[in-house]
């Protein structure tokens, strides 16, 4: 006769696998938001620091929009009201290191400072780009600096032609045409 014996209880209980689902949830939540604050802190400092010095170059009580533009230089572009309540628009250029392509800190420009009632208006200027150009399909507009005056940029294609990509300039104060911008349908190296 074979002796009764217990059956033996497994390594692995229902418990002890919740316990190692939840624990290897929690590391890989905690290490996505280490990579990701880690990633994303010198841009949440670098925002800081433009809402900053905006609020101190055109006196804002509230910020609005903050929005980063590279063209030809770094700017910072920051919307918001002053104590009277009118719309104020800041581009704050940022000095970059040629050597590792970053912001420095030497030498800032100075701020430019322009109110709302001195400047012509999204949907005047995209009005107006609709009227010059209805083939095209816009992608992205937005203001930034363009050597030192600011501007609308429009980023764009064309209907007929969707491998090409432009960018219109416009005078963000008077409105008027500056320049426009064709990039090539082929990157690589040939």
């Amino acid at each position: 006769m074979r002796a009764d014996t217990k059956k033996r209880q497994p390594i692995m209980t229902t418990q002890r696998w919740i316990f190692v689902i939840v624990a290897v949830l929690l590391i890989i939540i905690t290490t996505t938001a280490i990579y990701y604050k880690d990633i994303k802190s010198p841009r949440w400092s670098d925002e800081r620091e433009a809402k900053a010095d905006a609020i101190e170059a055109a006196e804002l009580t509230e910020v609005d929009q903050i929005s980063k533009h590279i063209w030809d230089q770094v700017s910072w572009f920051v919307s918001g009201k002053n104590a009277d309540g009118e719309q104020i628009y800041v581009w704050l250029p940022r000095p970059v290191d040629e050597e590792t392509d970053e912001e420095t800190s030497t030498q800032e420009p100075e701020p430019i400072v322009v109110k709302a009632s001195e400047a012509e208006a999204k949907k005047a200027i995209r009005a107006k780009f609709d009227l010059a150009k209805p083939e095209a399909v816009v992608k992205r507009m937005q203001p930034g600096l363009l050597g030192d005056k600011p501007v609308w940029e429009i980023f764009y294609t064309l209907k007929a032609d969707e491998t090409h990509y432009y960018y219109d300039f416009y005078s963000f104060t008077s409105g008027a045409f500056l320049n426009e911008y064709k990039l090539p349908a082929k990157t690589e190296p040939q």
